[in-house]
This record gives C-alpha cells, structure tokens and sequence, in this order.
C-alpha cells in the first residue's frame, strides 16, 4: 500500500516536530515520532507532505473577479493588504480553489520563512509535493468549528479555508471577541486529551486517544487543502529555475569549481595554521588566568566554566537584568508589528508594557523569546483596542526561576 510520509514543523524556526507514515485516507501506519525522519523512511515513502505552523500564516479570503489563476494571485495580495500587517511585496501568496464566482481563499507567508524551511528540507533531502498551514489540517466539522487542543496550542478550523492558532492562554479572549461579534458556532468537535470549556458550545470531544499529528493526519488526507508550493515556490518553477543556469553556463561552472577546489585548499592551509596559532594563544591566557590549572583539554570550554562559576559565586546568572535586556531587546528588534510603552524589573523578572498589531504577532514573540531555551515568556494579559491593535503585559524571566 502506498504510503505518505506527513512531516509536521515547530514554530519559530524550531525544525522537525514530528512525522508519521499514513495511507490514502490518512490512517496511521507507523508511529508519530519525534524529530528529523531516518533516510531510510524518506526514501521508501511514495510522497511527501508537510504541515507548516500555523502561526506563522496569515489565513484569509480575497474577492477577484476573473478565472485566470495567474492574474488573480497577482491581484489577491492587494486585495488583502489591509489585514496584513506586513507589505505584501515580502510575502509569498497562495490560492485555494474559487468559491461563489469571484471569492478566493488566500493563504499569506513570508518569503523568509518559506525559505528558510525550504532550506531545512532540503538539509534532509526532503522534496515534499505539499505544503500546508497545520490549523487547515484539522479534521473539518461541516457547520461548526474544529479544535484540536495540543500542548499549550489551540487550533481551531472554522471552516474549509478558514481558521486561527492561539496559546491556551489568550484563546478565551479570543473567544471573547468571537461571542461579542456573534461569529461563535452553535456547535463544536474539539480534539485532544485535554478538555476545552467553550460556553454555551454544544462541544463534543472526539479522538481524545489520539495523538495531535494523528488527528492532522486525517484532516490532511479528508481536505480540502491549500498548498503553498505555487508560483515561484512550485516543483516546475523549482526545476526550470535550476536547469536554465546549467544549460548556459556548464563550462564557465567547471572551471569555477577547480578555481574554488584550488582555493579552498589554500585557505583550508592558512586556517589550519591560524588555528592552531589561536588555540596556542588561548591556551596561554587561560593558563596565565588560572595558574593552578594543570591539565588543559579544551582551553576555551574550560574558561567560560571556570567564568560561569564565578558568576555564580558573585550572585549572577540568567536572571542577569543586563542579561535580560540584552537578549530581549534583540528578539524585540527582530519582531515587526510590536511597540513598547513600558517596562519594569524587579526580583528577576522583566515585565514589558506592549501594543502589537494583532494576536500572532505576540505569541510569535513569545515564542521566539523561548526559542533560545534560556529564558520563558508568559502573556499576562492581553486586550484589543480600537483598530484590532493588542495592548499586552509580558513577563520575561530565565528559564528555572
């Protein structure tokens, strides 16, 4: 039986989650396993497909009038400009089939990411013929929504191509703002070990002994879908745009390679010297900074255990307020769409008065706060103001305290 190796990745640039093997109706036929695929599975597998996170996909409608799929992907990122909090002329579009005459479900990226995991497939030597966002993989519920609970995650399909992700911590006031617009369903099926209060919901829990990519794997293969390999990100794209420089310039690439072989042995020499210069050198000051040292392995490794222990002694640490800031300041400049009006530090937490421009954005930051592994971020609150913009409190602190 043929059989589809479903990969599902992490949020935040966070690599392989997880995959498994599944038949045509997407039943599991091996176990959900953690990580990067062995070789062996990637090879023996028929096809390939890929669930991306959803928190990092805008998910949206745009109305087109026209059934050229060329002229209305190159006029649905203009007609949902307005939602986007990106510029469009950065982001990567993608199409799902038309929906009464001239309306077209609309999934949004950014070019960066798409890139970057095109680069970590193509690492493993994955060639996958699908992408899609993870939450539009939720088994759908017809009339009513679809919420698979995993982990601290809330998924929630509200329809074919509609859907959102939040953190179990800002989804109630997400739910909030759905029952203020009286756009909750009378009805919901709700996936997962972990229960989900949905007030006045007719709620029905399914799959509770089913683990997440299971359920996914099923919505995957029931659809419908959205993948986002089109346009310049499609498999005929990918191939025309490597063959052409091939067929022009084979020569001039030979002769770049012996030039590049010749070069890289140059350089390969001088830096074996300059190596072996450099580990004399911080040999010395090691063993002038700590005389009493007798036997020295690793120089550099020995050095930062000998300075983190006298950190500790003076009472430092990743609790650090100048630690803190700086590594929080620089995933603050990394992240668009976030303003700070205020912050505050006190007993190793660093608490940060925020306005973003919407819900993703902010939980983006937090995860990219914790992708480190050296310090958690929790959202203390979050409130919508006038224009959809998020006024939130975030608490920052090293991972242990």
């Amino acid at each position: 039986m043929a059989e589809t190796l479903l990969i599902r990745l992490a949020a935040g640039n966070g690599g392989f989650r997880d995959w498994v093997l599944v038949d045509e109706q997407g039943v599991a036929r091996s176990p959900v396993q953690t990580g990067v695929p062995d070789a062996g599975v990637i090879a023996g597998a028929t096809r390939v497909a890929v669930l991306v996170p959803g928190v990092e996909v805008f998910i949206g409608d745009a109305r087109v009038p026209g059934r050229s799929r060329q002229r209305v992907l190159r006029a649905a990122p203009y007609a949902v400009e307005e939602k986007l909090a990106t510029d469009v002329e950065s982001m990567h579009f993608a199409l799902g089939p038309v929906q009464n005459t001239d309306h077209y479900p609309v999934v949004a990226v950014e070019r960066t990411q798409m890139d970057a995991w095109g680069a970590l497939l193509r690492e493993q030597g994955i060639s996958a013929t699908q992408w899609l966002p993870d939450v539009l993989a939720v088994p759908a519920a017809g009339e009513g929504w679809s919420v698979l609970v995993d982990a601290d995650s809330v998924l929630v399909r509200s329809g074919d191509f509609a859907g959102f992700v939040a953190d179990r911590d800002s989804f109630h006031t997400l739910f909030s703002l759905f029952e203020a617009r009286e756009q909750v369903p009378q009805w919901a099926q709700v996936f997962g070990s972990t229960a989900l209060e949905l007030p006045d919901v007719e709620t029905e829990f399914v799959g509770q002994h089913q683990q997440a990519l299971e359920v996914l794997a099923l919505g995957w293969a029931r659809g419908p879908v959205i993948n986002l390999l089109q346009g310049p990100y499609s498999r005929s794209h990918e191939w025309g745009r490597l063959v052409r420089p091939w067929r022009a310039s084979a020569a001039l690439l030979l002769v770049g390679l012996l030039v590049s072989g010749i070069t890289t042995g140059v350089d390969y020499y001088r830096l074996s010297r300059e190596h072996a210069q450099l580990r004399a050198d911080i040999e010395a000051v090691y063993r002038k900074a700590f005389p009493q040292t007798r036997r020295v392995v690793d120089p550099r490794a020995q050095m930062e255990q000998q300075l983190s222990q006298l950190q500790r002694s003076a009472g430092g640490g990743n609790t650090d307020f100048l630690f803190m800031l700086a590594e929080t300041a620089g995933v603050l400049r990394a992240t668009q769409g976030i303003n700070i009006q205020g912050a505050s530090y006190r007993d190793g937490r660093l608490d940060l008065e925020l306005q973003a421009d919407n819900l993703q954005i902010l939980d983006q930051l937090k995860q990219s706060l914790a992708a480190s592994g050296r310090m958690q971020a929790e959202i203390q609150s979050a409130t919508t103001e006038a224009g959809q913009k998020v006024k939130s409190r975030l608490r920052v602190q090293g991972v242990g305290t």
